[in-house]
C-alpha cells in the first residue's frame, strides 16, 4: 500500500524529517486493520508538519517563531482522518523541535478516544518513544485534606446527632449515606482501589464533591500534610513528565487566563492542536467573561475583617501593620460594597416582579452612572490591594508552618481561609476591570450588565457581569503571540465557504495564517440529497408545526429498519410534535430529556440492530459529536434553519457596535452563526462512504430567502430538492 508523502515539499522540512514521517506512517497503515490511504490525509499530515517545522531549532538564537507564521487553519470534514492527520506529524514534530504536544477538544468523547484508543495505537505502531496523558483541572480531584477534614466533622455530628432525639426530623437517611460515602472514598484511596478522579467514581453529588475538592487558592501546596501522597500533585507530576498532553478547550483557556504554565506547560514550550475549533471563539469569550454578586461578596469583606484579627494573633508583631491594613481595607471594601448594594437596591429598573423575576440593566457604549463608576473604581483599587496584602500572609504562614507543632493546625486553617478569600479578592477585581474598561475607538465593545436575582426568604442580590464580545484580543495576547506552534482544525471551521468569520473571531486575521480546505472523502452528489420541501414559514407556529408534524408521519410510515434523527430548535416545538404522533410512531421515538443522550443512542441502535425503525427527537446537543453510520441514520430532518435568540447581552451589546460601524448584525452574526450549526447538523447523516440518505429542511426560508441561498452553497454539494423539483445552485 503506497503511503509516501509527495506533497512534503516545504523547505523548512529536511529530508530527514520527510523520510521519518513516510516511514511511520507506512507502519501505521500496517498496524491498523483494513487501514486505506486517504489523500486528504495525506496532505493533512504535510500541511501539519510544514507549519510545525518553521518554529525555531532547540538552541537557536531566534527561539520565537513569528507570529502566524507557525499557526495552520485546517477544515477536514468526516472521514479525513484528522487525529492521525495531526497526531504523527505532532508527535513527530514535537520531538524534533523539543517541544510538548498539547490537543485540545471540546468533547470528552473525542478526549478518551484520543487517550485511550487513537493516540496510543498510533504511536505504539509508528515506534514513537511517546508518553501521553489526559489532563484535568485541580476540582476534578478529591483533597486528601478536605476529605480528612469531612470525616472529621461527618463523625463529630454523628456522635450528638441521635435520630431518637429528634423524632420527625428530615434528612436522617441523607446525612447518614453521605458520612458512609466519604468513609467509603477514603477508605478505597487509602487501600489503592481509587485515584482520587472524580470521574472514575460513580453518582458523588455536586454537594458533597464540593467538600472534599479544592481549587488553587485553597491547596495547602508542599505544607498540606497529605502533599506526598496528593492525588492531583501526582496527575500534575504526569502532565509534567509526558509528552503528549489531552485537555478540553475549559482547561486550555483556564489555563491561558492566568498566564499559561500554571496547569498545561508554558505555550512557548508547546504545540498546541485545536480540535472542534469552530467551537472555540464562544467558550473563550465565556472563559474570559467575569461576574460576582454584590452582597455576597459583602459578606466575604465582613469575614476578611475577622480572619485579619485571627492572622495577627497567629503572625504576631511583625505582621501587625499587614494585618491593620487587611483589616481596614476590608472594612471599607465592605462599606463600598454596602453602597452598591444600597445604590442598585433603589433603581426601579433592579426590582423583581412576577413579570420579570430577573430584571436586567444593560450599559450601552460602556455608559456607566458617575456614581456607580466612582463605587467601581474604590472596590478595584481596593480588591488590588487586598489581593497583594494577601498573598504576603499567605506567605508568611508557609514560613511558619512547621516551625511550632503547637499551632499547625491554626496555620493549616487560616491558609485554607486566606487561599479561599485571595480568590474571592482576584475575581472580584478581575470583574470590575473589565467592567471599568473603556475599549478603545474601534476596538470591540465590552458588554456590562446587573441582574437582580431571587434568592430564598425574598432576599435579593445584584450580580455585576462583564464579557468581551470577541476573544480576539485575548487570544493574540495570550496564546498566538506565545505559543510554538498552533493547529486548529474542525470539519466546520468555514462559514458560507470562507475563513473570513472565523478568523476574525479568534483575532487570527491579524496575522498571515495559513488555511487549508482539504476536500471531502464523500461523494455527497451520489450519496445523499437535501430536500426542501414545500412548507409555511416557522414565523407561523402552528400551521408550520401541523405541516412538520404531517411530514413526519408520513415518513415515518415507510420507515424500515432504519434511524431517523429529528433536529428542533426548540423544546416546546419538539414536544408538541411528538404529542401529535399516532401511538405506533410515537412509541418508537426517542425525544431528549427523557433519557440520557447515551441512553437514548444506545436504545436507538439496539432497536434498529433488531430490525426495527427507530426515531430520535433532538435539540442542539445533538448537532454534534453523534456518530450513526450506515443504518442508524439514513435520514435527518432539520425542522428550523438554527438562528439563535439574540437574548443575551453579549449578542446585544455586539450587534449595537456592528450597526454603529454601518453594518448589518444579521448577516454578520446571525447568518454566519445559524449556517455553521446548519452545517454541523446536515453532517450528522453522511458518516463513511457507504453511507446513503437525505436531509430534510422543513425551513422554507434555506430556499426562498438571498442568506438561505448561501448557506444552501456553504454545504457539502448534495443534490437539492427545492419545492418539490430537483434544482441546480
Amino acid at each position: 500500500m503506497k503511503t509516501d508523502l509527495k506533497s512534503l515539499t516545504d523547505v523548512m522540512l529536511t529530508e530527514d524529517t520527510k523520510q521519518e514521517i513516510r516511514d511511520k506512517l507506512a507502519a501505521i497503515s500496517k498496524a491498523i486493520p483494513g487501514f486505506r490511504s486517504r489523500p486528504a490525509q495525506r496532505v493533512m499530515i504535510a500541511e501539519v508538519a510544514k507549519t510545525l517545522a518553521r518554529c525555531p531549532d532547540p538552541g537557536l538564537s531566534v527561539s520565537k517563531p513569528v507570529p502566524g507564521q507557525t499557526i495552520l487553519v485546517i477544515q477536514g470534514g468526516t472521514g479525513t482522518g484528522k487525529s492521525l492527520g495531526y497526531g504523527l506529524a505532532g508527535m513527530v514534530m514535537a520531538k524534533r523541535k523539543g517541544k510538548k504536544l498539547v490537543i485540545s477538544s471540546s468533547t470528552i468523547a473525542l478526549q478518551e478516544q484520543l487517550t485511550i484508543r487513537d493516540l496510543p495505537l498510533f504511536s505504539q505502531a509508528a515506534g514513537l518513544n511517546v508518553s501521553i496523558e489526559l489532563a484535568k483541572g485541580r476540582t476534578r480531584y478529591v483533597c486528601q485534606y478536605k476529605l480528612n477534614q469531612a470525616i472529621g466533622d461527618m463523625q463529630q455530628i454523628a456522635m450528638f446527632d441521635h435520630k431518637e432525639e429528634r423524632a420527625g426530623a428530615t434528612g436522617d437517611v441523607d446525612s447518614d449515606s453521605i458520612r458512609k460515602d466519604i468513609e467509603a472514598m477514603a477508605k478505597d484511596l487509602a487501600e489503592g482501589r481509587w485515584n482520587g478522579d472524580r470521574d472514575l467514581r460513580d453518582a458523588v453529588t455536586d454537594e458533597v464533591w464540593k467538600s472534599i475538592t479544592t481549587d488553587r487558592h485553597g491547596c495547602l501546596n508542599r505544607i498540606c500534610p497529605f502533599y506526598k501522597s496528593c492525588t492531583q500533585m501526582a496527575a500534575r507530576k504526569r502532565l509534567r513528565d509526558a509528552s503528549v498532553i489531552v485537555a478540553n478547550h475549559d482547561l486550555l483557556l483556564a489555563d491561558l487566563a492566568m498566564g499559561g504554565g500554571k496547569i498545561l506547560p508554558p505555550p512557548e514550550e508547546c504545540f498546541y492542536v485545536i480540535d472542534e475549533a469552530h467551537s472555540l471563539p464562544e467558550k473563550a469569550v465565556s472563559s474570559f467573561a467575569s461576574g460576582h454578586f454584590i452582597n455576597a461578596e459583602r459578606r466575604s469583606a465582613e469575614k476578611l475583617i475577622n480572619l485579619a484579627t485571627n492572622l495577627q494573633v497567629a503572625l504576631g508583631s511583625a505582621y501587625e501593620h499587614t494585618c491593620e491594613q487587611i483589616h481596614d481595607e476590608a472594612d471599607r471594601l465592605r462599606s463600598d460594597l454596602t453602597d452598591a448594594y444600597g445604590f442598585l437596591s433603589s433603581l426601579a429598573q433592579l426590582q423583581p416582579s412576577i413579570k420579570c423575576p430577573r430584571p436586567t440593566i444593560e450599559f450601552e457604549d460602556s455608559c456607566l452612572p458617575e456614581e456607580f463608576f466612582e463605587i467601581g473604581e474604590n472596590i478595584k483599587s481596593l480588591t488590588n490591594s487586598l489581593s497583594g496584602l494577601l498573598d504576603e500572609c499567605q506567605r508568611a504562614l508557609n514560613d511558619q508552618l512547621g516551625t511550632d507543632r503547637s499551632k499547625q493546625a491554626l496555620f493549616e486553617k487560616l491558609l485554607a481561609e486566606v487561599g479561599f478569600q485571595l480568590g474571592r479578592m482576584e475575581e472580584v477585581h478581575t470583574t470590575w476591570n473589565l467592567f471599568l474598561k473603556e475599549p478603545g475607538e474601534n476596538a470591540p465593545p465590552v458588554a456590562k450588565w446587573i441582574e437582580a436575582i431571587s434568592f430564598k426568604k425574598n432576599s435579593v442580590d445584584y450580580q455585576i457581569n462583564a464579557s468581551p464580545v470577541f476573544a480576539g484580543d485575548y487570544l493574540r495576547h495570550l496564546l498566538w503571540e506565545k505559543a510554538a506552534g498552533v493547529v486548529l482544525t474542525s470539519a466546520t471551521i468555514t462559514t458560507l465557504g470562507t475563513f473570513d468569520d472565523f478568523l476574525r473571531r479568534t483575532g487570527l486575521d491579524s496575522y498571515e495564517v495559513s488555511c487549508v480546505d482539504l476536500p471531502s472523502p464523500f461523494d455527497y452528489a451520489t450519496q445523499g440529497l437535501i430536500d426542501i420541501p414545500k412548507m409555511p414559514s416557522p414565523k407561523h407556529y402552528e400551521a408550520h408545526t401541523k405541516a412538520v408534524a404531517d411530514r413526519l408521519i408520513t415518513d415515518m410510515a415507510k420507515q424500515g429498519p432504519e434511524g431517523m434523527l429529528v433536529l428542533f430548535t426548540s423544546r416546546r416545538q419538539m414536544e408538541d410534535i411528538a404529542g401529535r404522533l399516532p401511538k405506533d410512531l410515537r412509541a418508537r421515538v426517542l425525544v431528549q430529556g427523557e433519557q440520557s443522550k447515551a441512553a437514548i443512542i444506545s436504545a436507538h441502535c439496539a432497536a434498529i440492530d433488531a430490525g426495527k425503525p427507530s426515531t430520535i427527537f433532538g435539540l442542539a446537543s445533538f448537532t454534534e459529536g453523534v456518530d450513526l453510520p450506515s443504518s442508524y441514520c439514513t435520514q435527518v430532518v432539520i425542522t428550523k434553519l438554527p438562528f439563535a435568540v439574540p437574548d443575551s447581552p453579549v449578542l446585544r451589546t455586539l450587534a449595537r457596535w456592528i450597526e454603529r460601524r454601518g453594518g448589518n448584525p444579521f448577516m454578520e452574526i446571525s447568518v454566519p452563526d445559524a449556517a455553521r450549526k446548519l452545517e454541523q447538523s446536515v453532517g450528522r447523516l453522511i458518516r463513511n462512504e457507504t453511507d446513503h440518505g437525505q436531509v430534510v429542511v422543513t425551513d422554507p426560508r434555506l430556499w426562498e430567502s438571498r442568506f438561505g441561498r448561501a448557506m444552501l452553497r456553504g454545504l457539502p454539494n448534495f443534490r437539492v430538492k427545492a419545492m418539490g423539483k430537483e434544482v441546480r445552485l
